[in-house]
């Protein structure tokens, strides 16, 4: 994908052109929408955040027309603004003026968290616009499967709609923070090549984010709150990410054939609790400093 971050860089035209038109995807290929996202990462990063919020309001403008050409729908552009630009940008800009990774991603973490009590406090039946699509697939389900009955699709339908609002920003997160790490890795290959992988292997939150995270844990279990399981959800994406870095930097360490990295990424995939036990792992970092412990064993 490097020849498209070169189109990308020639111009802010090209690159609101690129974004608006992988945004237009994103609506038959959802992926496509974080491909955009990362345009705007990469121009933010590369030329600035005024030039990225130019890209962007180029991009919405582009967006509008072809969502207004091709499903008579230009609020489609908002959509994409309010949920993969504007995140995106600012991350970017943090990014950009800090040059902190853990920083920019511990706001943005901060932000989806602040999304999630907001939602729930101000739109207590947000789950509730989605109850008749769901309603739909539960009742067909229902009559498809002979184990499981239609209460029991009920009570999980019913606790989907409570945990909507931490769905929808954790996805948003783990997102943006896709975009963010695909467009530092185009940027690193033109200008400091090798750089994305160091500082992403070097990643570290620090001890205070993880006992915010360690809290937001354990009184999701003990309260059993559905704002605390939200919030919970969004703090595991921080953390998987920080998981998946000291896995990288374990990996590159103890100069491990790649392919166990790969390897790892099945296991994880197959084997939900094998992430779950690494993120744990992760929120203990700060203190036992897993990477200086591994390059010391001989």
């Amino acid at each position: 994908m490097l020849f498209l971050a070169r189109f990308i860089l020639k111009g802010q035209s090209q690159a609101a052109l690129v974004a608006a038109s992988m945004a237009i995807l994103g609506l038959v290929f959802p992926p496509a929408v974080w491909l955009s996202a990362a345009v705007i990462v990469l121009v933010t990063l590369v030329k600035g955040p005024q030039s990225g919020l130019i890209t962007t309001a180029l991009s919405v403008a582009g967006a509008a027309i072809f969502s207004f050409l091709i499903f008579a729908a230009p609020q489609v552009a908002v959509i994409f603004v309010l949920l993969a630009w504007l995140p995106a940008w600012i991350a970017a800009s943090l990014l950009q003026r800090t040059v902190s990774l853990a920083i920019s991603l511990q706001v943005l973490t901060a932000l989806a968290l602040l999304a999630v009590l907001i939602v729930y406090a101000t739109v207590p039946d947000f789950g509730e616009l989605w109850r008749e699509p769901l309603d739909v697939m539960v009742q067909q389900l229902a009559e498809q499967s002979e184990d499981i009955s239609l209460q029991e699709l009920k009570q999980a339908e019913d606790w989907i709609i409570g945990f909507l609002p931490g769905l929808f920003a954790s996805s948003i997160l783990f997102g943006t923070m896709l975009s963010l790490f695909l467009a530092r890795w185009w940027q690193a290959v033109f200008y400091n090549p090798g750089g994305f992988a160091e500082e992403f292997q070097a990643l570290n939150l620090g001890k205070i984010s993880a006992v915010i995270a360690l809290l937001i844990l354990l009184l999701a279990m003990f309260s059993g709150s559905m704002e605390m399981m939200s919030l919970l959800a969004v703090s595991s994406v921080l953390y998987g990410v920080q998981a998946l870095s000291i896995l990288h930097a374990v990996i590159n360490i103890r100069k491990i054939n790649a392919v166990w990295l790969f390897v790892l990424y099945m296991l994880m995939f197959f084997i939900p609790h094998m992430l779950l036990l690494l993120i744990l792992l992760s929120f203990a970092d700060p203190w036992i400093n897993i990477r200086q412990r591994i390059s010391t064993v001989t």
